[in-house]
């Protein structure tokens, strides 16, 4: 299922949206001047595929309506509550009513003050029945403003509550299609905290620096994956060796195929993922008529185990030759097996990653998102990646995104005021400063 068309109706009292996304290059571009809501749009489609109901409550809009490739329509009016209405393509619709008024008097009242609260950050403190202070900000928010920034954490019980008994044509249609909203800020500069409910020390770590831990996890979660692999099929290499369906290669197939083997794993070791000495056991320089048969079984059995580790070395080497050939001049990214990735001097000095500028942290942690964080065939929505990028930057941005998709398979929303950004795609845009003004 894939999203066509968001049609937004008296959005603050005064504009009608009508945005289609761009379905051949997958990239759309949503501009416009502070105040017209391109950030809101993003945040419309983000709420409602990621059961975020209570950002509707106090939006100002009349109606808004999603078409879908497949037909189907899902409309949300805001009358005295926010009625969402599910039209498939059989003309049959499934409504839901969302309290505003009942769901405020029952989060007050009964949910928050003494379950939520076990569930958001230990920087976020409550500090009255209906008002709570964000540590690191120090920011007050108020139950609605808890509930609508950290309701991922929130288990499924909880968010039941909060959003009420929806029907499960509606709650299953909403699962079909994955959203990732990168917003704007992405590197807030964290410090340790105590979270006053345990009194223990608490260390946030920044952004960059918890997305390099996360790739080293990433890495030995294959490298374990590869372990298994191989010991279930080095167990079972003899009996398949002598059994009666054992395929064979030519001899110069075999070659071939040697030739790729050390190849895939050179560039693995390459980001120390594997060593290289360890895992070449046969030479193609002279193979005998008797030794095919062997071999080819122990080329398709090292295919398969060199293959748990594709899908993130295509990751890895994009996420690296994008930072290493068409930003950092005088620093490199490196990978790690231990710490994740690293950034070198050109003199091999390592640096900290808090040490990057911020144009370069900011850029580090949107590919990373990208690449790593985001699953194949989500939309992702993004908000302004032009914050503290080099103009150079800026004017290479969308040729990364469109390598990005090619890998990813993603249809991405971009929000953005940078014509650098657009360059010289202004057909991907949808200028919102065009849209119907409300009279």
């Amino acid at each position: 299922m894939k999203l066509l068309n968001v049609k937004i109706y008296g959005l603050f009292g005064t504009f009608n949206h009508d945005i289609d996304l761009n379905q051949d290059e997958r990239i759309t571009i949503l501009t416009a001047p502070n105040g017209y809501g391109k950030t809101i749009a993003l945040k419309i489609i983000y709420s409602l595929f990621n059961n975020k109901f209570v950002f509707f409550t106090k939006l100002v809009f009349d109606k808004i309506i999603f078409t879908f490739n497949n037909h189907d329509t899902l409309e949300i009016q805001k009358k005295d509550k926010i009625e969402f209405i599910l039209r498939k393509k059989n003309n049959k619709a499934t409504i839901f009513h969302y309290p505003t008024k009942e769901m405020e008097k029952e989060i007050r009242h009964t949910i928050l003050s003494h379950i939520i609260e076990d569930f958001t950050p230990p920087f976020i403190r409550r500090v009255a029945p209906d008002r709570w202070l964000n540590e690191l900000s120090g920011e007050r928010l108020t139950t609605h403003d808890v509930i609508e920034q950290y309701n991922d954490e929130f288990p499924d019980e909880i968010l039941e509550r909060i959003n009420g008994n929806i029907p499960k044509e509606i709650s299953s249609f909403l699962k079909e299609m994955s959203v990732y909203f990168i917003q704007e800020q992405r590197l807030i500069l964290r410090k340790p905290i105590s979270d006053y409910r345990t009194r223990e020390k608490v260390v946030i770590t920044d952004t960059i620096e918890k997305y390099s831990q996360e790739l080293s996890k990433l890495i030995k979660q294959k490298i374990g994956e590869y372990a298994q692999t191989t010991q279930s099929l080095d167990s079972s290499f003899p009996k398949r060796l002598f059994g009666q369906n054992s395929h064979s290669y030519s001899i110069d197939e075999l070659k071939d195929k040697l030739n790729d083997l050390q190849a895939k794993r050179q560039k693995i070791s390459e980001y120390g993922l594997l060593k290289l000495d360890d895992t070449s056991l046969f030479s193609n320089d002279s193979i005998e008529e008797s030794e095919t048969k062997v071999l080819s079984l122990y080329i398709a059995d090292n295919e398969q185990k060199l293959s748990v580790f594709d899908a993130l070395i295509q990751k890895i080497e994009l996420f690296s030759d994008i930072l290493n050939e068409r930003r950092f001049n005088f620093k490199s990214i490196e990978i790690d097996k231990e710490k994740g990735f690293i950034f070198k001097t050109k003199k091999g000095d390592i640096l900290k990653l808090t040490d990057l500028s911020s144009g370069e942290q900011h850029e580090v942690v949107l590919l990373f998102e990208l690449l790593f964080k985001v699953q194949e065939n989500s939309l992702v929505l993004l908000d302004e990646p032009e914050i503290s990028l080099h103009v150079v930057w800026q004017k290479a941005f969308l040729k990364d995104i469109e390598d990005i998709i090619k890998l990813q398979k993603m249809d991405i929303v971009i929000a953005t005021h940078s014509p650098f950004i657009i360059d010289e795609r202004w057909d991907l845009t949808v200028n919102l400063e065009e849209s119907e003004i409300v009279q």
